[in-house]
């Protein structure tokens, strides 16, 4: 007989997340790592994806706040399936604490991450208080994860380097950034994006009117006239 057809459903019901420092925390991070590897063709970055782990049973599932996948092709997905994945769990998985979540993210996940292979497990505090340190990298080593080493670096509180993605995770105090080594700098959250962009444009647009009125300068001397003078406008 044939196998009976199980779905697998896209959304678990469960909202994306409990108060907006959590929510802007989640999404920052996966927007920040999304674009970071947005020329990696064979990195996979999602953000509150469904993780099938057993094939047939669509009760065997978890939803890590943002996964990263090392060797996975970009592109479309209801859910994550690992048997349609080639068996490749997400590498990197971070979970953002809540009061609501933070215990299962202590307590049961790990174990579920652990045993279908993720490389590294994170998670991270917004609010404080509810984890201690906020910032919390572990790395698996054999069936179990073993908790990565902080490094000092100036004005982080915490920082800890991430193998599987080739970036530091730093908490200043207040939020979670990623430094890049390589380029020694750290990732911009989309608002700083934002606001970088409008302060190149700013800029442009001044150094574009400075030319201006020298090219005005220049013209006036050539024909023998003294330019306005801009003070009385």
């Amino acid at each position: 007989m044939p196998l009976e057809e199980v779905d697998y459903p896209s959304y678990d019901g469960i909202p994306f997340a409990d108060n907006t420092d959590q929510a802007e925390a989640i999404a920052d991070d996966f927007q920040m790592l999304r674009i970071f590897f947005r020329n990696r063709k064979d990195v996979f970055v999602a953000t509150n994806l469904l993780v099938y782990y057993r094939e047939g049973d669509n009760k065997s599932r978890i939803t890590p706040d943002v996964i990263v996948a090392v060797g996975r092709p970009q592109g479309y997905r209801g859910s994550y399936k690992l048997w349609e994945e080639g068996h490749h769990p997400p590498d990197w998985v971070l979970e953002v604490a809540s009061e609501e979540s933070v215990e299962v993210d202590v307590e049961e996940k790990p174990g579920t991450y652990a045993g279908i292979g993720v490389r590294e497990y994170w998670q991270f505090d917004p609010t404080g208080g509810l984890l201690n340190p906020r910032l919390q990298g572990r790395r698996l080593s054999g069936r179990e994860y073993t908790d990565l080493p902080q490094v000092p670096v100036a004005g982080a509180e915490i920082a800890i380097h991430s193998e599987v993605l080739g970036l530091r995770l730093d908490f200043d105090g207040e939020r979670l950034r990623f430094w890049v080594p390589v380029e020694k700098r750290y990732l911009y959250t989309p608002l700083e994006s934002a606001r970088a962009r409008q302060e190149a444009e700013r800029r442009a647009e001044e150094a574009e009117r400075r030319q201006q009125e020298l090219r005005a300068q220049i013209a006036s001397l050539r024909a023998g006239t003294q330019p306005p003078d801009s003070s009385e406008n």
